[in-house]
């Protein structure tokens, strides 16, 4: 049991390290260069920082959120991505353990946060993470998750194929042409049926993140939603419990 929690606190410290780069990648994705070969500054001051700066989490609550150089706020991104990477490193660590699988969906997952937090920010979708997520998919998604090539085929085509009609119809008006790209990942990740449950619920959260923005005055009927946290929400969901529903909803039917 000891050496349980000690893995589980290492694997929440990676997941703070990892969250700190995804955040480096989400601010200067539009200028990949910088990823690499930029030194981490203060967006309002342009200093250098210490390392001392630079531990996730830690050093945004030790200088309580300012900048120690030049006092203006550090964005709330940089402990809410970070501690949601941990947290998700946490939880695929719960479902796989210590094994290539656990590497292969925090892989994915990461490329997908970003894709989360950027179309959240800027309702625009990184094609680019969702080309490199799906042929990481296609080549690990079957193995992974215990099921047939056809049933990840048919999981991306549910999940590809309704936003993809629901573009076409609506003339992008409902949905853009990201999310079908993203379904179609999402889906081939789980598999059939569990794609019908992720398709479900991704529209079950989008409806209700909805009503909860126009209840209080932040959305209007005529206004966008980024669609695709809802569909990254809806994937890891159904990784942890898709199977649970579709085993129910099966035994309901008494098949």
């Amino acid at each position: 049991m000891s050496n349980q929690i000690i893995y589980y606190i290492l694997i929440f410290v990676v997941g703070l390290s990892i969250g700190s780069f995804l955040n480096v990648v989400i601010f200067r994705i539009d200028n990949i260069k910088t990823i690499l070969n930029d030194r981490s500054h203060c967006p309002s001051c342009k200093k250098i920082l210490a390392w001392k700066d630079l531990v996730p989490f830690v050093s945004f609550m030790l200088l309580r959120g300012k900048c120690r150089y030049c006092n203006e706020p550090i964005s709330w991104q940089y402990p809410v991505v970070e501690l949601s990477t941990a947290v998700l490193f946490v939880i695929l660590f719960f479902l796989f353990g210590l094994s290539w699988g656990l590497l292969f969906y925090a892989l994915v997952f990461s490329l997908l946060l970003v894709v989360f937090v950027y179309d959240l920010k800027h309702e625009l979708i990184v094609e680019e993470l969702v080309w490199t997520s799906l042929a990481i998919v296609l080549v690990g998604a079957w193995y992974f998750g215990g099921f047939g090539v056809m049933d990840m085929l048919l999981g991306g085509l549910i999940c590809g194929g309704i936003p993809a009609i629901l573009v076409f119809v609506s003339k992008e008006k409902w949905m853009g042409a990201g999310d079908i790209k993203l379904g179609f990942v999402l889906g081939a990740l789980v598999g059939y049926p569990q794609a019908i449950f992720l398709l479900f619920t991704s529209f079950v959260l989008g409806s209700i993140a909805g009503v909860i923005l126009m209840s209080i005055k932040k959305k209007g009927l005529k206004d966008s939603v980024p669609f695709a946290p809802f569909l990254i929400l809806a994937g890891l969901t159904t990784l942890i419990w898709g199977n649970y529903f579709i085993d129910w909803y099966l035994g309901y039917l008494n098949i």
